[in-house]
């Protein structure tokens, strides 16, 4: 019997149950006697462990993250994995390394019973559900589930618990555990790996307690192992070396309970206990098979080999037989060749030795012609050359007679050079007399002007001012002669200098004639302004001496100015003139 302690000592949302002799009745009813066992108690002990605990712990119900370093498969796993895959246990395309799932693990426990187990009272047969008739095992697996055969034939097989353990063993179910779900999709622990298997392999399991498991495992962590899986991890290590824990897990101090086991460890499992020897007849079977297929590749390998060696012998002596041909062949073609190719020398150098000869005569006949045409060429030469020479003083005297005919030219361009700017030279300096004679002129205007303003009347007579006035017009006139005509007319004609140099000689003289009369005439009108400004300026002062000496002392300083400007302006006339004269005679 368990006592009451015992029980409290179950994890909370725990669906293991307790032995069929314990009596929850009688320990309500006697509590004296529960208080004696207590005090008086051993160890505790669990169940017979089966049904297997099935509820999903709480570290498991967390989904699995990615796997960030991958398990290491060990050579018994993938052998394991991949016999029962040859013995349809398993699907083809399971990866040793890849995470098992709970409703695989249930799938491939039932799938192995039926297929591997030589006992009909050890198989587990899939469900089968009759509406209104049959109860589900778990809520969260219903017949839409694609497994729900496997899982509900293990939960009806007694194999692991459920509703259907709890409701058929009379057992009060608590409230907060109405419902069971079995969360196929989340990984199967290394408790639930261990516990299905012994629960399928064993009709009974030893009552355990604490102290022997730790005797057993020397697990540290067995406080974190569920109870109802004791028996179980008792019963497997009891196989020693082939127990599913020391194949899957190796040397360990820590269970680790709740840990994810890979689909090789699975397999590993499936492969334990009595149907350890179907899977190690399979794994001899596939070992002899690849043995067998070894050999038969290794003599089909052999085989291809002797054939191939003898192929190439055989095509190594063809090939040398062939090139002994080919050079036979070849060397007859070349001797063949060889006698063309005299031949063919022969006549040519026979047709060269025709055609040397044939070239020589010829050659003979040209060169006698060649000779004629060479003398001929030559009297033709020596006619030439003595042309050639005539022609030659004739082109020297004509190279003389250009070079003293354009020697001429550039002395008379150079003359009409020099004209031209004696021309300029006088044309501006007339320009500047007129202009200074328009100052002087504007001058005593302005002074006559002032002095008519203070009272003094200043009579000038009619032909000073004709003067003044012609002075103007000469030097309009001067802007306007005919002298840039003849000077422009002269560069435009420089090609026919020979035959009006002297044309344009006498042109230049009239001109030059013509500018010193405008001078003369100038220079006279000037004298006689210069006079005629002395005397009103001694008149003015005169008139003006009793009204205003300061108008008298400036009129006389202007007048003394004027006559200095006047007689300098008649000695720079003379100087240019003569100047002008002298250097018109030179050149």
């Amino acid at each position: 019997q368990i006592s009451d302690a015992a029980i409290e000592m179950l994890p909370s949302g725990s669906n293991d149950l307790p032995t069929q002799d314990a009596n929850p009745a009688k320990a309500i009813q006697d509590p004296a006697s529960d208080q004696d066992q207590a005090q008086n108690a051993k160890p505790f002990s669990s169940g017979i462990g089966i049904p297997a605990p099935s509820m999903l712990s709480a570290a498991l119900q967390v989904p699995a993250g990615q796997i960030v370093v991958p398990a290491v498969v060990d050579p018994t796993q993938g052998n394991a994995l991949a016999a029962l895959q040859v013995l349809k246990v398993i699907e083809p395309d399971a990866r040793a390394g890849d995470l098992c799932t709970r409703r695989e693990y249930a799938r491939w426990l039932v799938v192995a019973s039926n297929s591997l187990s030589r006992n009909t009272y050890s198989k587990v047969y899939p469900a089968m559900y009759i509406e209104n008739v049959s109860e589900l095992a778990f809520d969260d697996v219903t017949t839409e589930d694609p497994d729900f055969p496997f899982i509900q034939g293990l939960a009806e097989a007694g194999l692991i618990s459920s509703k259907l353990s709890r409701s058929d063993m009379d057992v009060a179910e608590n409230v907060e555990n109405n419902h069971y779900f079995f969360s196929a999709d989340s990984p199967l622990s290394r408790q639930d790996l261990v516990s299905w298997k012994m629960a399928l392999d064993k009709r009974q399991l030893p009552e355990v307690d604490k102290n022997s498991l730790y005797k057993t495992s020397g697990y540290i962590d067995i406080d974190k192992i569920d109870t109802a899986a004791w028996p179980a991890l008792v019963a497997d290590l009891g196989a020693g070396d082939q127990s599913i824990t020391a194949l899957a897990f190796g040397f360990t101090r820590l269970f680790q309970p709740d840990k994810p086991v890979t689909k090789g460890q699975a397999a590993l499992a499936l492969s334990t206990g009595d149907y350890a020897e179907v899977v190690m007849e399979e794994l001899a079977r596939i070992e002899a098979e690849k043995i067998a297929e070894a050999a038969v590749n290794a003599h089909g390998a052999l085989i291809a080999e002797v054939e191939k060696q003898i192929n190439a012998s055989f095509e190594r002596e063809l090939t040398r037989e062939k090139e002994k041909i080919e050079t036979l062949e070849k060397l007859a073609e070349e001797a063949r060749a060889e006698l063309d190719k005299l031949r063919a020398e022969r006549e040519e150098e026979k047709n060269a030795l025709l055609r040397g000869r044939a070239t020589v005569e010829s050659e003979i006949q040209v060169l006698s012609k060649l000779r004629c045409e060479v003398e001929e060429q030559l009297q033709n030469v020596l006619s030439k050359k003595v042309e050639i020479n005539f022609e030659k003083n004739r082109i020297e005297k004509l190279q003389k007679e250009i070079e003293s005919e354009n020697q001429a030219a550039v002395q008379l361009q150079y003359e009409l050079e020099v004209e031209r700017k004696a021309l300029s030279m006088a044309r501006a300096w007339a320009e500047d007399e007129a202009k200074k004679a328009r100052e002087h002129a504007r001058a005593l205007e302005e002074a006559r002007n002032q002095w008519e303003r203070q009272g003094i009347k200043v009579v000038v007579e009619a032909g000073l001012e004709e003067d003044a006035s012609a002075g103007v017009t000469w030097a309009n006139a001067g802007k306007e002669h005919p002298v840039d005509e003849a000077i422009n007319r002269a560069e435009s004609l420089l090609e026919k200098l020979k035959s009006f140099g002297g044309e344009m000689k006498v042109r230049s003289s009239h001109a030059l004639e013509r500018v010193m009369q405008y001078v003369r005439s100038l220079i006279s009108s000037l004298k006689e302004r210069a006079a005629e400004a002395r005397q009103g300026c001694a008149d003015l002062g005169a008139a003006a001496a009793s009204k205003a000496k300061n108008v008298s002392s400036e009129a006389k300083a202007f007048g003394s100015s004027i006559r200095d400007r006047s007689k300098k302006v008649v000695e720079e006339c003379k100087d240019g003139l003569e100047k002008f004269v002298h250097r018109f005679k030179t050149d």
